[in-house]
């Protein structure tokens, strides 16, 4: 149904209320226009960061300014983002000063082919000149869907220290999801790859990386005294990751 012509002034009305206009999208000016944003955060420990679309310069740039406003000014530590589980640490570490200026493309490859390199850049500048920097964190599977490699290779490093006999079940993993994953670069072109496999090589996968998993859990109390709880838990994280993977291709 159309709307109405009173209903849009009152939407109108009701906007012009409760809304605030910013004094510039430069994220290094001033933050002063964004302290009534500090009544919506109140005691938050967690605050969500929308936009309307991707790649949309406006919202990246107006993002970036709430992100400082949050950490100067409301003391948040962490940016957690669509990003791959894995593939944020070393990208944090670069965000926190290693490495050199240019080696976005080799630390966070994913974050230059779609399109974060501008708000990363910016974190590394931030990070280096505030006195309250910002740790980052991925929340999502590996490359977006893409790829298992980037979560389960750190695995078999791990493993190779706690649990060497491990090892056969990430190279089999390895093994088959290479036959599809090696040129995709996004769930939306792994999924038709993985349905291109046979299903005895499907449910190999599936059954592969259950049995990784099943193993991880089953031999912390092992695994922790020959390393420590934080890796033996970010090496399970990274299984999960996989076998989350796994399920989306399945759907």
């Amino acid at each position: 149904m159309p709307v109405q012509p009173a209903s849009r002034t009152v939407l109108a009305d009701w906007v012009r209320e409760h809304s605030t206009t910013l004094t510039t999208l430069d994220p290094h000016q001033p933050l002063d226009d964004l302290e009534v944003f500090r009544q919506v955060v109140g005691d938050a420990r967690v605050v969500a960061i929308g936009e309307g679309a991707h790649f949309v310069e406006e919202f990246s740039r107006a993002r970036q300014r709430v992100l400082r406003f949050l950490a100067e000014r409301c003391g948040f530590t962490v940016l957690a983002m669509e990003f791959g589980f894995s593939e944020a640490f070393p990208l944090d570490r670069w965000l926190q000063g290693e490495g050199d200026d240019g080696d976005l493309a080799k630390v966070g490859r994913f974050a230059t082919t779609w399109g974060a390199a501008d708000l990363m850049r910016w974190l590394r500048y931030h990070n280096r000149t505030s006195a309250h920097p910002l740790r980052f964190a991925g929340i999502d599977v590996p490359e977006a869907g893409g790829a298992l490699r980037p979560a389960l290779e750190p695995v078999a490093e791990y493993l190779r220290e706690v649990d060497p006999d491990a090892l056969r079940l990430v190279d089999t993993v390895l093994e088959i999801s290479d036959r599809f994953l090696k040129d995709c670069r996004s769930g939306a072109a792994a999924g038709p790859a993985w349905a291109g496999l046979q299903p005895a090589e499907q449910n190999e996968l599936t059954a592969t990386l259950a049995r990784l998993l099943l193993r991880l859990r089953a031999a912390e109390p092992l695994y922790v005294p020959r390393s420590s709880q934080s890796r033996f838990d970010i090496a399970r994280r990274r299984v999960e990751a996989a076998c989350h993977t796994d399920y989306m291709f399945q759907r």
